[in-house]
């Protein structure tokens, strides 16, 4: 009785290598944590956008909005701004380190891996900064809901209508738990980056890339 030839359904681990045949060097891991690691670039791109026009822009978004309010503290906008500085040219060296995982690059494992040192690095940097700027934000964000209540009273809304007041003790509270959340969300991926990527399996997979690309072989194939 002959054994039976060997299947070449996919790997059901990320980790697990293809059976054997043609495919049998090509791993999935890269296209999965390449893909996710993109995305998350990406998005971080977006969102790191987003926050920096919030504190730069405050007033003009809100006089869009018909209302006159104070601009955040100056320390707020420091701080914002020297993170960015460094977060945007992380965030971009990502985005090129995924782009090169996906297309099994070894190159792009090393940008990944220098990202998730230099993000985690930044959310210590980011929680300390966001610690001590906690009691400006807290204090703006008291009088900023007290001018909203006053533009949109103003405007014709009624009492009941209006934005709840905020109390500052309380304020700071949720602001140090939201800081310490965030800091945590933030430390997740780049953690989960830098354990896969110094696993001996991921090494060994990726000095392969690095012969089939000296070879001219595709590393997918």
């Amino acid at each position: 009785m002959t054994d039976p030839a060997p299947s070449n359904a996919p790997p059901t681990s990320p980790f697990e290598a293809y059976p054997a045949g043609p495919s049998a060097e090509y791993q999935s891991w890269p296209l999965v944590f390449g893909g996710i690691s993109l995305a998350i670039g990406v998005f971080g791109m977006c969102m790191q956008g987003i926050m920096g026009v919030s504190v730069f822009a405050n007033g003009w978004m809100m006089g869009k909005m018909g209302m006159e309010t104070t601009p955040p503290p100056e320390i707020m906008k420091w701080s914002a701004g020297l993170q960015s500085l460094v977060i945007v040219p992380i965030g971009i060296m990502l985005i090129a380190g995924a782009a090169m995982l996906l297309l099994r690059r070894p190159l792009g494992a090393r940008l990944v891996l220098w990202w998730a040192v230099a993000r985690l690095v930044m959310v210590v940097v980011g929680l300390a900064v966001g610690v001590i700027t906690i009691k400006p934000q807290a204090e703006w964000s008291v009088t900023l809901v007290a001018e909203m209540r006053d533009n949109l009273r103003k405007q014709g809304l009624k009492e009941e209508q209006l934005p709840p007041l905020i109390d500052q003790e309380k304020a700071e509270r949720d602001g140090i738990r939201n800081i310490a959340i965030a800091s945590l969300a933030f430390a997740v991926w780049p953690a989960a980056m830098i354990l896969l990527l110094t696993r001996e399996k991921a090494k060994r997979d990726i000095a392969s890339w690095a012969v089939s690309n000296a070879t001219g072989a595709s590393p997918t194939a």
